[in-house]
């Protein structure tokens, strides 16, 4: 839990982040509104909003922060002004539509923390026929960069001190994506406006987009970074960029690549990104003509999938209940509307005592079960 409040105290600790926020509802909400704030954390936004004149808002969050929502605004007084729901928004029905769509599933490098698939269903399925959103638009930015902090991060599993038979891992470690926090003086080349997405139309579920950037510096390239710059609405820009003086606190994408690349000014580095945002797989090519070298990786790459869940998603692959699954439908099969939680668990341990090592380990398993998959 101290993770969770963590994350959240740093989103309504960001003084830049708010008031930029502040002003996009400012110039976009109507009084008496309707809003739905779609992955609301806390809420603060959704806040926002009652503050502005909205209406009502449906708060949605998937996480034990919609808790956080649900006291902060009751605590408030603005508690029958709001409707929070428990779970995801591909799940979640609303009364009613909604006047605003208002989300800050924004990533690191923009697209890459399901925004835009995010906006997509609700879009469709919550926002009134001519209702706004908030954001808007993304662009997003493409540097070259030299840090040896973001190098070491990818080379982890090769350093000095680490056992051989480890070094293997080396290569999904320079196929990883990782977020940092870069310095101006780190930004090697551009940064160049990699693409645009436009979150109030449809998108592909597949992108490519490629850049040239020119070296600024003579230095020594360790990958690519990126971040974005996000409309919240008309010239209200919320970005993360390490360049700008208003900048909220929220990480960069550090891309690399596989071994340092020296570089001198005036060169060209070509880059190419491609991003299934929904499958959250991200690629990067990137080219340097003036040495010939060119890099290719993929977080594909990156994962250590199993040899088993391969197998599992293969087309001809016939699926059968795991053992988990199965003790998952046993204690399903028990919620017949009539037993108290107690009683489901005593009528387990009576009847199905070998379902698992220990009876305590049964109880535990079984309050989890009730507690995600029943009302």
């Amino acid at each position: 839990m101290s993770s969770l409040l963590d994350e959240h105290l740093g989103y309504v600790a960001d003084a830049i982040r708010l008031d930029l926020f502040r002003s996009a509802i400012a110039q976009t909400l109507r009084p008496g509104d309707r809003v739905a704030d779609v992955g609301c954390g806390s809420a603060v936004l959704g806040l926002l909003c009652l503050q502005a004149g909205a209406g009502h808002i449906d708060a949605i969050d998937s996480t034990a922060a919609i808790e956080i929502a649900r006291q902060s605004l009751t605590k408030a007084g603005w508690g029958d002004k709001a409707n929070f729901i428990h779970g995801t928004s591909f799940q979640a029905e609303l009364p009613e539509s909604v006047d605003v769509l208002i989300c800050d599933h924004v990533g690191y490098f923009g697209f890459d923390y399901g925004l835009i698939e995010t906006l997509a269903d609700a879009r469709r399925r919550f926002l009134k026929p001519g209702g706004r959103l908030i954001p808007g638009r993304l662009r997003l930015q493409l540097g070259a960069v030299e840090s040896e902090k973001c190098h070491q991060l990818a080379e982890g599993w090769a350093a000095p001190g680490i056992p051989g038979q480890f070094h293997w891992l080396r290569q999904q470690g320079i196929n990883t994506k990782y977020a940092v926090n870069l310095q101006a003086d780190e930004v090697l080349a551009g940064p160049t406006e990699l693409g645009c997405i436009d979150l109030r139309a449809d998108n592909p579920e597949f992108f490519s987009w490629t850049a040239e950037l020119t070296v600024a510096r003579d230095g020594v390239m360790h990958g690519l970074a990126g971040w974005f710059e996000c409309e919240l609405a008309e010239n209200v820009w919320m970005t993360n960029s390490p360049l700008s003086a208003q900048a909220i606190k929220r990480s960069q994408a550090f891309l690399p690549i596989d071994g340092p690349l020296a570089v001198k000014a005036g060169e060209l580095v070509s880059a190419t990104v491609m991003a299934r945002p929904a499958d959250r797989l991200i690629a990067w090519d990137v080219r340097h003509p003036a040495s010939g070298r060119k890099f290719s990786h993929s977080t594909w790459l990156g994962d250590l999938l199993m040899h088993e869940q391969l197998n599992r998603t293969r087309p001809d692959h016939v699926p059968q209940l795991s053992r988990a699954a199965r003790a998952r439908a046993l204690v399903l099969s028990y919620c017949d509307g009539q037993r108290s939680v107690g009683q489901i668990q005593e009528a387990v341990l009576r009847e199905h005592p070998a379902l698992f090592p220990s009876s305590t380990e049964i109880t535990r398993f079984v309050a989890a079960v009730l507690t995600g998959s029943t009302d």
